[in-house]
C-alpha cells in the first residue's frame, strides 16, 4: 500500500512541478518595472564528499523505517567536514531526522522522504514561553526533520512529504506535526523540492538568516512556510497550493524568550493559494519587521485576506513594499490592522506601529466568501487611538468587489478587538476602503468597481491626518456619497471623480 502511496505522490508532485514551471514563465510577464534590488544572500557551499544513505543501511522501500541510517549518514558527513548525503530513487520512511551543519541532502528526482506513523522525538520544553504562541510554534523536535544551531544546510531535489504527519496538536501522541523545523540556522537552501503534503507547517524556521527558497512546490498543508524572526530571506519561483492556513507567513513569536527582528525579505515570481492569507504579517508579532519587498506574485485564493499586515503583540512593521500583485478569490482584498493583544513575555509593552507601506500595481478581482472565515469584506486599514498606521500608499490599484452593501450598513461602527481575522470585524461602513487612525494615507490612480451595486460610501475615513486622493474613482449608485469623513485633517483631493478638489482641508464630519 505504501508503495502505491509513493507512486501517487510521485505523479502528483511531478504534475505540480510542471505547473510551477509553467507559472513561473507566466508570472515574469506581469512585471511593469525593473524588479527590486535583491542583495547577495549567502548560499551554502559544500565539500565534494558524498555519503549514500544506502551505504548506511537505508532501504528506500517505503516500508522500512530508515531514520537510523539517514541520521548516521548525516552525522558521518558532518564529522568529515561536510558534503552531500545522497538519496537514490526510492521512498524513505523516517521520523525526526537530525539535521547538522555543512550537509546537503541531495535527492534523486525519483527519491522521496516521507513521514512515518511513529518514532518521533518528543516535543522539547520551552517553558515558560510556550503560553505566548500556539502548540505548533512552541516545539521543534516533533518534526520529520529538525535542526538547531546549524550552518550551511540544504535540501536539493526530490520530494519531502509529510506522510503520516498531522496538522493539529498531537495531544501526547507519538506523531509529528511539521515537516522541517530549524532554530537558529544560517545559510539555508531549499531548491527544487516538492512537498506533496505537510503538517501544521511544511517549514517552521525560527531565528534563521540567509535563507533561500528556490522553486519549491507545496501541494497540501496547513501553513506552507512560517518565517519566525528571520533575516535575509529570498523566495522565488515557488508554487504553493492546498494550504488551509497561510502560505507565506512573516511572523515573530516569543518561544525563544526574546524579541527577534525580522528584516530583508524578498519574495517574487510565485503563485499562492491559501485557505487564510495569501501574503501575511502575523498574527505572531512579538518582534519588529523592516525592509520587506514582495513583487510579481499571483494569489489565486485567499479565504481571509489577499494581503494581510497585522501587528498584534507590540511589533513595529516598517518599510514594506508590494508591487505587481494579482489577487483573485479573496474574501478581503487588503487587511491592515493594529491590535493590543500583546502576546509576549516582554514587560510593559504597548501596541506596535505600522508605517511606510506601499502597495503599487495591484489588481484584485473575483471577490468570494471565505468558506470557514466568513463573508466578503471591504479593504480595511485600522489602527488604534494613539497608535496610528503611518504613511500608507496605494498606487495603481484596481479592486473589483462583489458589492451588495446596504444603505443601513453605512452606519456600522466596527469594534476594536484583539482578534486578527478580517471576518471578526463584521460589516464595514464603506464599500471600498474603511480607514481609521491613520497618518499619511495616499490613494493615487485607484479604481474601485463592483459586480453588484453597493449602497455604502466607497470611502469612509475616521481620525486621519494627511489624506491625499489623486485620480481616485469608484462607481456608486445615484444618491450615494463618495466619501464619509470624520475628524480628518489635511485632506487633499485632486482629479478624483465625484469629489471637489481641495487642499489641506479639515473636516470634523461630513460627506462628499
Amino acid at each position: 500500500m505504501k508503495s502505491v502511496f509513493c507512486l501517487i505522490a510521485f505523479l502528483t508532485g511531478f504534475l505540480g512541478f510542471l505547473n510551477a514551471q509553467t507559472f513561473v514563465g507566466k508570472v515574469s510577464g506581469i512585471k511593469s518595472e525593473e524588479p527590486f534590488n535583491v542583495p547577495d544572500i549567502k548560499i551554502p557551499v559544500f565539500a565534494e564528499r558524498t555519503f549514500n544513505v544506502k551505504d548506511f543501511g537505508a532501504q528506500g522501500d517505503s516500508v522500512t523505517n530508515d531514520t537510523r541510517a539517514i541520521n548516521e549518514a548525516i552525522a558521518r558527513c558532518n564529522a568529515a567536514g561536510g558534503g552531500s548525503v545522497t538519496f537514490p530513487a526510492g521512498c524513505y520512511m523516517a521520523a525526526s531526522i537530525h539535521l547538522k551543519s555543512n550537509v546537503c541532502l541531495k535527492l534523486d528526482e525519483k527519491a522521496e522522504i516521507f513521514g512515518a506513523s511513529s518514532g518521533y522525538d518528543a516535543p522539547e520544553s520551552h517553558s515558560p514561553n510556550e503560553k505566548y504562541q500556539d502548540y505548533g510554534h512552541s516545539h521543534f523536535h516533533n518534526a520529520l526533520m529538525w535542526g538547531e544551531d546549524i550552518e550551511n544546510f540544504a535540501i536539493i531535489g526530490g520530494k519531502v512529504t509529510g506522510g503520516a504527519i498531522i496538522q493539529n496538536n498531537p495531544n501526547g501522541r507519538d506523531i509529528g506535526d511539521k515537516v522541517i523545523a530549524i532554530v537558529r540556522g544560517k545559510n539555508l537552501l531549499f531548491k527544487n523540492v516538492t512537498h506533496n503534503t505537510g503538517g501544521h507547517f511544511v517549514y517552521l524556521l525560527n531565528d534563521c538568516e540567509n535563507i533561500t527558497i528556490d522553486h519549491v512546490v507545496i501541494k497540501k498543508s496547513r501553513d506552507a512556510i512560517d518565517f519566525m524572526g528571520c533575516r535575509n530571506v529570498q523566495v522565488f519561483g515557488c508554487y504553493f497550493t492546498g494550504c488551509s492556513d497561510d502560505t507565506i507567513g512573516i511572523k515573530s513569536d516569543y518561544v525563544l524568550g526574546r524579541r527577534i527582528l525580522s528584516e530583508n525579505f524578498y519574495v517574487w515570481d510565485c503563485y499562492f493559494e491559501s485557505g487564510c492569507n495569501g501574503l501575511q504579517f502575523g498574527s505572531e508579532t512579538a518582534g519588529d519587521f523592516r525592509n520587506i519587498r514582495i513583487w510579481s506574485v499571483k494569489i489565486g485564493l485567499a479565504m481571509k485576506a489577499g494581503i494581510g499586515i497585522t501587528s498584534n503583540d507590540s511589533g513595529n512593521i516598517d518599510d514594506v513594499m508590494y508591487r505587481d500583485i494579482e489577487i483573485s478569490n479573496a474574501a478581503s482584498p487588503i487587511f491592515i490592522l493594529i491590535t493590543d493583544r500583546l502576546r509576549t513575555g516582554e514587560a510593559g509593552v504597548k501596541p506596535g506601529k505600522i508605517s511606510n507601506v506601499t502597495l503599487k500595481n495591484i489588481t484584485i478581482t473575483k471577490q468570494r466568501e471565505g468558506s470557514h472565515h466568513g463573508p466578503v469584506s471591504t479593504a480595511t486599514v485600522s489602527g488604534l487611538p494613539g497608535y496610528t498606521i503611518d504613511n500608507l500608499t496605494l498606487e495603481n490599484v484596481r479592486i473589483t468587489y462583489a458589492g451588495g452593501g446596504k444603505t443601513e450598513d453605512a452606519a456600522v461602527v466596527p469594534p476594536y478587538l484583539k482578534e486578527y481575522s478580517p471576518n471578526q470585524y463584521k460589516t464595514r461602513p464603506a464599500a471600498a476602503l474603511f480607514a481609521r487612525h491613520v497618518k499619511g494615507l495616499t490613494l493615487k490612480n485607484v479604481v474601485m468597481d463592483y459586480e453588484t451595486p453597493d449602497y455604502r460610501p466607497p470611502l469612509v475615513i475616521w481620525d486621519a491626518d494627511g489624506v491625499t486622493l489623486s485620480n481616485f474613482s469608484s462607481s456608486r449608485p445615484d444618491g450615494v456619497a463618495m466619501i464619509h469623513l470624520k475628524d480628518v485633517r489635511n485632506l487633499n483631493v485632486q482629479n478624483s471623480t465625484g469629489i471637489q478638489n481641495t487642499k489641506n482641508e479639515t473636516i470634523k464630519e461630513g460627506k462628499k
